[in-house]
């Protein structure tokens, strides 16, 4: 990741929108982003985004085999005709549809909130002087590489002809896609360690270490091992110990 000042920066970085900036020189982009920049850009992208990757795995979605193993276990399958299977299967896809559209549509402003919560509350607990007109669009620049994640896992859906219902990882996201990719899945609890390890939510905590910098007007070492330690505490909590 690039990291310089905005003095540094050529005539067309300086153009950018800060949030945009942000994303390849977090550190100009950031400070930009805590005093002159705003929400609506960067909330829209990844707004757009998320309603992009549940559109395309709704497109994809193929719930046959997922219907057919869990009326299998309820014990009904057989006493049942082709045309109640089908119907079960169109029942079981609409709700998928209605779901991950759903989710696509809270995405971006359930995210949000919570990043406007950690600014204030990293601010707080780094003992800085958070400029409040300045939490929000710090908070929407960082989702915009979960917005790119979402966009590269849209592409990744419409390049298959089906897909099961349920959740997904379309494109490789963590260490252990990576390792999935490779042939090499990982197993058991090194498959939840290796989860946590996400790519795209790691650059999304560097840019908000810079942005509770910024925004909050601590030092930018204490900003930055603040920030990694509860990104990393958070994501062990959310992907090992629950389970995710």
């Amino acid at each position: 990741m690039i990291v310089t000042s905005e003095a540094e920066l050529p005539a067309a970085g300086r153009a950018l929108p800060p949030a945009l900036l942000a994303l390849v020189a977090p550190d100009a982009g950031m400070e930009r982003q805590a005093r002159t920049g705003g929400v609506k850009l960067a909330f829209i992208i990844a707004f757009v985004c998320a309603l992009l990757a549940g559109g395309a795995h709704s497109l994809r979605v193929d719930a046959k085999d997922a219907t057919l193993q869990r009326l299998e276990k309820q014990g009904g399958l057989q006493n049942m005709s082709d045309r109640q299977i089908e119907d079960e299967t169109r029942t079981a896809e609409r709700i998928f549809v209605v779901a991950r559209v759903a989710r696509g549509a809270f995405e971006a402003p359930l995210q949000l909130g919570l990043t406007c919560l950690a600014v204030l509350g990293l601010g707080w607990f780094l003992k800085g002087r958070v400029k409040g007109s300045a939490v929000a669009p710090v908070a929407a620049a960082t989702l915009l590489p979960g917005a790119l994640a979402n966009l590269l896992d849209a592409v990744a859906a419409l390049q298959h002809a089906v897909l099961p219902p349920g959740p997904a990882e379309l494109s490789p996201r963590s260490l252990s896609g990576i390792f999935a990719v490779l042939g090499h899945p990982l197993m058991g609890p090194w498959l939840k360690l290796g989860n946590t390890f996400d790519f795209f939510s790691l650059w999304a905590a560097l840019m908000l270490g810079y942005g509770v910098a910024h925004a909050g007007q601590v030092a930018l070492k204490r900003a930055m091992w603040g920030t990694m330690i509860g990104w990393v505490c958070v994501r062990l909590l959310t992907q090992v110990a629950m389970g995710g």
